[in-house]
């Protein structure tokens, strides 16, 4: 009768299950009233992550956390998921120049939501956007000829034009 201690049944019902299992032949060894010993047999208490409205009751779906961020980072998105308007362009930067170096630079005037220094044909030249136009607009403002690196940079709007045109000789 161990076993039935702790599940706190009304005493009725608990001799009615003794009953049933002296009527099955004296218990059958645990298997009757609870089915095999016991399996199947839900607590009266849950667990607490299964409780509704609780703190962990997110967890158990893995919360899908950390899932696919990072992935594909400058790839075809990046700047121009910006608008023009909001996006600044670098000049004068110096070799070298990482962006993260850029982006705490271009952070005094606003948080940079994308921070860029070109290579290859654009070198010396980055591009950042903010959040809104009006930050852009201050960056600008605050930041042109600031000195990053011992290099005095130039701050301008972005054009809409993709690659400078040569001028015609």
């Amino acid at each position: 009768g161990a076993l039935f201690a702790m599940v706190w049944l009304p005493d009725d019902v608990w001799e009615a299950q003794q009953k049933a299992k002296q009527a099955a032949g004296g218990g059958g060894g645990g298997k009757g009233a609870f089915g095999g010993g016991g399996k199947g047999f839900t607590p009266a208490w849950k667990p607490l992550f299964q409780q509704k409205g609780s703190p962990f009751g997110a967890w158990g779906g893995g919360g899908g956390w950390g899932k696919g961020k990072g992935k594909g980072k400058g790839k075809g998105k990046g700047l121009r998921r910006f608008e023009a308007e909001k996006r600044v362009w670098i000049g004068g930067v110096a070799e070298g120049t990482t962006w993260k170096e850029l982006e705490e630079h271009m952070n005094q005037a606003g948080v940079t939501k994308w921070v860029e220094v070109f290579e290859n044909k654009g070198k010396g030249t980055g591009a950042v956007a903010y959040a809104t136009p009006e930050e852009a607009t201050n960056a600008i403002a605050t930041l042109n000829g600031s000195v990053l690196k011992g290099s005095l940079i130039e701050l301008d709007v972005w054009q809409k034009r993709e690659d400078p045109v040569a001028p015609q000789a």
